[in-house]
């Protein structure tokens, strides 16, 4: 029904958590598929334990995340793609929750809440993370609100949208949420079935020293390539001046 895909780079012994929590689920997965973004030394090797039972695709060189999760997804042949970073993590109930609530719903996607991990310690995500389901855009444009590792989409849905923007090494989340839900309701499972386990000191965005001023370029060029419905336009516009104000403050 669902198909797993891992995009890694340089993670070996990370990614071999994130799949054994994929072979934990109270739904299996239809199929696994590791996709090595060009990693500096092979995984074949550090994957070999789970031959045949992961499928492991390695691109020729380091393209991004973006692309890599695109191949996973392109090669994948389950109705809904499952997208889990090599960092993180899923509980047993994960994908049984959640594409049980969307074969319910008929949603073509959907997200849960989070267990956060940071360095050391588990840390509450406070008020600011607060994260939404239905029709959703003008909350999610502050922030990126829906974590790849929380998220499942229809295949073909991920597919006409043609994936995440692989011309963005970072924010390519943010930039998704925004077209994935500009066309469709998206539901949320309020329950913390992905542990997200990145550090600061391991996230590419982290080190972006301002990473607002780069949802702000994303914002921008989104307002100007989308025909947006009025009071979508107008949300999209006061954030814009919302980011414009705050990227100014910080001297970008």
């Amino acid at each position: 029904m669902y198909s797993a895909v891992i995009p890694v780079y340089n993670r070996g012994a990370a990614v071999r958590d994130a799949i054994e929590s994929v072979f934990r689920q109270t739904l299996p997965a239809r199929e696994i598929i590791v996709v090595d973004d060009g990693s500096d030394e092979p995984l074949e090797r550090t994957l070999s334990q789970y031959n045949p039972r992961v499928t492991l695709i390695r691109l020729k060189k380091n393209a991004g995340v973006s692309a890599a999760r695109n191949a996973g997804a392109a090669a994948s042949s389950g109705k809904y793609t499952a997208f889990l970073d090599s960092d993180d993590l899923w509980t047993p109930d994960k994908c049984r929750i959640q594409i049980g609530e969307m074969e319910k719903s008929g949603l073509p996607a959907s997200h849960t809440d989070e267990h956060w991990f940071r360095k050391d310690r588990w840390v509450n995500q406070g008020k600011q993370h607060t994260k939404y389901g239905g029709n959703i855009f003008c909350t999610i444009l502050d922030k990126c609100r829906i974590s790849p590792s929380a998220l499942v989409v229809e295949k073909g849905l991920f597919s006409r949208m043609g994936g995440f923007n692989p011309l963005l090494r970072v924010c390519e989340d943010y930039e998704f949420s925004m077209r994935l839900a500009l066309i469709a309701e998206i539901g949320y499972i309020p329950e913390k079935l992905t542990v997200k386990r990145a550090t600061e000191a391991n996230s590419l965005s982290a080190a972006i020293r301002h990473i607002e001023s780069v949802r702000l370029d994303i914002l921008e060029q989104f307002i100007s390539q989308h025909e947006l419905p009025p009071e979508y336009e107008e949300c999209a516009k006061k954030e814009l001046e919302r980011k414009r104000r705050i990227v100014g403050k910080r001297g970008d």
